[in-house]
């Protein structure tokens, strides 16, 4: 389970430029700026104002329910693969846990994340990050259900979402209680585009450090990673983090 309160750790990671924040518990003026960048200045000036108000009144929303779910960090890409439209989403949450071993921690997660419903489609590993040992989980489920009255059709059309989670201790030199481990969620209905995300992950994953002395829940975004690619050398996760 996430867990609301700010953790006082900051966290370093890459990301490819394809994907743009949603600032959690944004300020009314912080989330009129990130509508204002979102749309670009130009097109901003052309909206009715009730139409702007209302993007920004829904984006603040979707950000208090960001912050209310423990998630510290939150972005999404829409954009294309090739000449194709892709969607995905990634979070940073905290879950409270017994992370004196790391290695033990992760032991903890695979042997959870191994057994019950839907465990037959998981594809669960420990990896050994630069950052420490991480637990990793993707798999494919029936995430959302399109209405049958807005397609048109007899029956709601389910749609399957590509999920990879990572499980990290946080190291002692960056939180001394030893009780923090980060969770990564990266969600896609666009599964035609794995292998294009597979090498922004393992960048991702690998890129991930957490620097000493923070004070409350930081992260820090370095947008020079590779953007989304058509074809891949990289495609395999577990191949590229070995």
């Amino acid at each position: 389970m996430i867990d609301s309160a700010a953790p006082d750790i900051a966290i370093e990671f890459q990301l490819s430029s394809d994907f743009k924040e949603i600032l959690p518990g944004a300020s009314p003026s912080e989330a009129r700026a990130a509508v204002v960048d979102r749309y670009g200045p130009e097109v901003v000036a052309t909206l009715p104002p009730a139409l702007l108000d209302e993007a920004v009144s829904q984006f603040e929303a979707i950000s208090e329910l960001l912050r209310q779910a423990g998630i510290f960090h939150a972005s999404v890409c829409l954009g294309r693969v090739g000449e194709r439209v892709t969607l995905s989403s990634l979070t940073f949450g905290r879950m409270e846990a017994d992370c004196t071993d790391p290695a033990v921690a992760v032991a903890g997660i695979l042997r959870i994340k191994g057994r019950g419903q839907g465990s037959d489609r998981r594809d669960i590993k420990r990896f050994d990050l630069p950052c420490g040992p991480a637990a990793v989980v993707i798999e494919t489920a029936v995430g959302l259900l399109l209405p049958a009255g807005e397609l048109g059709t007899a029956k709601d059309l389910p749609l399957p979402v590509a999920t990879l989670q990572a499980y990290i201790p946080v190291p002692k030199e960056a939180d001394r209680s030893r009780r923090s481990m980060v969770v990564v969620t990266f969600s896609t209905p666009s599964i035609q585009h794995w292998e294009a995300y597979c090498p922004v992950l393992v960048d991702l994953l690998r890129s991930l450090r957490f620097p000493t002395g923070a004070q409350g829940a930081i992260a820090s975004v370095d947008t020079k990673a590779e953007p989304l690619v058509a074809v891949s050398t990289r495609s395999r996760i577990s191949d590229a983090l070995g």
